[in-house]
């Protein structure tokens, strides 16, 4: 590619002329272009583009359901102790991500069900299935939490112990995400 003289690396007028009235009386364009520098055009005014906002979140109607809360009610069908640890370390943890968390469902609240299942154990290892479920006030299902886990067979017979808040604490991003999901 041939690259006239003129071409090489020179910036426009413009980015050399100070902002402000006669604004471009205070660039010497014959030290710019060369002896006999013709003025540079006097470009018309543009008007500004109105700029886009991006969008925002929907605008809550009056009638919407504003979400102030998460009920976390009792989890089901863990052996032992485990409804209860399991219950006990969903609320610590969703309280410990500064939500404010109730023992029953409310209008204002989405609720947060948990449900146990165990397998038989097979070969001293036993699977646990555990899910978390996030309801609306209204009753609509915004998505569930699944967890699936061996253990060794009849370990949480007794109670969970710390693996329920290991258990809670793993849950609590996929929780957060539909809750989010939701606003």
């Amino acid at each position: 590619m041939v690259v006239a003289e003129d071409s090489l690396i020179r910036p426009p007028w413009q980015t050399l002329v100070k902002a402000g009235p006669d604004a471009e009386k205070d660039v010497d364009l014959e030290t710019l272009n060369g002896p006999q520098a013709m003025p540079p055009p006097v470009l018309p005014q543009v008007a500004a583009m109105p700029v886009e906002e991006p969008p925002s979140r929907p605008v809550h109607k009056a009638s919407d359901t504003v979400i102030k809360a998460v009920a976390v009610v009792p989890v089901t069908g863990a052996p032992g102790r485990g409804n209860a640890e399991l219950t006990a370390a969903m609320r610590k943890v969703l309280k410990e991500a500064g939500w404010p968390v109730l023992p029953t469902p409310r209008g204002d609240a989405l609720t947060i069900k948990g449900q146990v299942v165990t397998d038989a154990g097979v070969g001293g290892q036993q699977p646990v299935h555990l899910r978390w479920s996030v309801v609306t006030p209204k009753g609509k299902n915004l998505g569930d939490v699944k967890q699936n886990n061996s253990v060794p067979a009849g370990s949480l017979d007794q109670g969970w112990g710390e693996n329920a808040g290991l258990a809670a604490q793993a849950a609590a991003g996929g929780i957060f995400k539909l809750i989010e999901q939701f606003r």
